[in-house]
């Protein structure tokens, strides 16, 4: 019985085709991630980040938070793709910041990067809630958000 059940669910399983995507990774540089004591594949990331910044001034501008994005398609589109990171500050209030990023797919991927770090981390504080979305010729491909974002 199970072998035949096997049987029947294989091609179901073969056919799953593999969706469009938008990966985020987060990433949140602190102060006290400085410290040489810590784990080691935290040290390699943190100097990772830190990479170029010699003075303590320099290091106290790279903190802040940190987000890769990806954008995976399978059809290939000649059209360029927009990908808008939406985020609210600490001390912002209720006013949502835009950044926003445009390229073209290679081989069907995009990746940028944001970042809230230096004077304006220093002064509006961290992101509390945030919102990712990709889209192309104003229309919304693929979005992502923060479990605070309303």
């Amino acid at each position: 019985m199970k072998p035949l059940l096997l049987l029947l669910c294989l091609p179901m399983i073969s056919c799953v085709a593999v969706k469009d995507g938008l990966t985020v990774k987060q990433y949140h540089l602190r102060e006290d991630m400085f410290d040489e004591d810590d784990d080691l594949m935290v040290r390699g990331e943190v100097q990772r980040m830190l990479h170029g910044a010699v003075t303590m001034e320099e290091r106290k501008e790279k903190i802040g938070q940190y987000y890769h994005v990806t954008w995976k398609e399978q059809a290939q589109s000649q059209q360029p793709v927009q990908v808008v990171f939406e985020y609210l500050q600490a001390a912002s209030g209720s006013n949502v910041k835009t950044m926003e990023r445009k390229g073209n797919c290679h081989e069907g991927r995009f990746e940028t990067y944001f970042s809230v770090a230096g004077h304006d981390y220093q002064k509006k504080g961290r992101v509390l809630a945030w919102r990712i979305s990709a889209k192309r010729n104003n229309k919304e491909l693929a979005s992502k958000r923060s479990y605070m974002w309303r």
